[in-house]
């Protein structure tokens, strides 16, 4: 089955009226691209929501006969907090959730698409999207002093020889609270960018500056995270008066940099 628009559109379809015609599901919600759809393409999974009667959640995690093509599934897992993922043979790609209404409350999302409704569904999710985000409300000058802090502990930990927990902390935790930091406070359509992971359509927005740290991130783990410093000096410091210019000069101190 080619990777379409139209076989995308079709096991969305199928999904909804599997969705419709079970009793002991309520409601079927799309998210990610599976919600705004303009953004599909041959890349795309489908990203959804179940929500099921209380007690039927676990049954659709483990038996996945519900699904379109069932018998085309060449892997599945149930990640640790309940959510599953599913590789057809041809290599497409599910993620989803599956929870009893109540359990939304705990859920953190951005964008949503009801696709079915049998009581409470659209309401719980307009709930959810209102909801402040897990990482908290939003403090430029708390990501930019998480730069520094990850890449002066990621440093610190390469050169004891931990090489990939110092990759963890610098290509991962102090990257994402650069671009977080970078993505609201630089001008660009911040609508395109994704709320709960600030990698995601960074470099759609931002391209020449996403080259820039993809590049600087792609080679030896020092120089890349010297870069990410750098980037942050010069694309948030001008005009700041919050930027922290001492926590980033004793950053480069201990670590030789200055």
């Amino acid at each position: 089955m080619p990777h379409s628009r139209h076989r995308f559109d079709r096991l969305l379809d199928l999904l909804a009226a599997t969705a419709r015609e079970r009793a002991d599901i309520i409601g079927l919600a799309g998210m990610g691209s599976t919600a705004d759809r303009a953004r599909v393409d041959e890349w795309s999974d489908h990203d959804f929501a179940l929500i099921t009667l209380p007690g039927a959640e676990d049954g659709y995690r483990h038996d996945l006969s519900w699904l379109p093509a069932s018998d085309a599934i060449a892997l599945s897992i149930v990640e640790h907090h309940g959510g599953v993922k599913v590789v057809y043979d041809d290599g497409h790609v599910l993620e989803f959730g599956v929870t009893a209404l109540a359990g939304l409350d705990s859920w953190s999302g951005n964008a949503y698409d009801v696709l079915v409704d049998k009581g409470g569904v659209e309401e719980a999710f307009a709930a959810l999207v209102a909801r402040p985000l897990p990482t908290g409300p939003r403090d430029d000058a708390a990501d930019v002093g998480l730069v520094l802090t990850q890449v002066l502990i990621g440093m610190g930990r390469l050169r004891r020889g931990e090489v990939l927990s110092a990759g963890e902390s610098i290509r991962s935790e102090a990257l994402a609270h650069l671009l977080r930091a970078l993505g609201r406070r630089l001008p660009g359509d911040q609508s395109r960018l994704d709320t709960l992971d600030p990698r995601r359509r960074f470099e759609l927005v931002h391209p020449e500056l996403g080259a820039r740290i993809a590049h600087a991130l792609s080679g030896d783990l020092e120089t890349g995270a010297q870069e990410l410093l750098r980037i942050a000096e010069q694309q948030l410091a001008p005009g700041w008066a919050e930027f922290p210019q001492r926590g980033l000069a004793a950053v480069r101190a201990r670590l030789g940099w200055s």
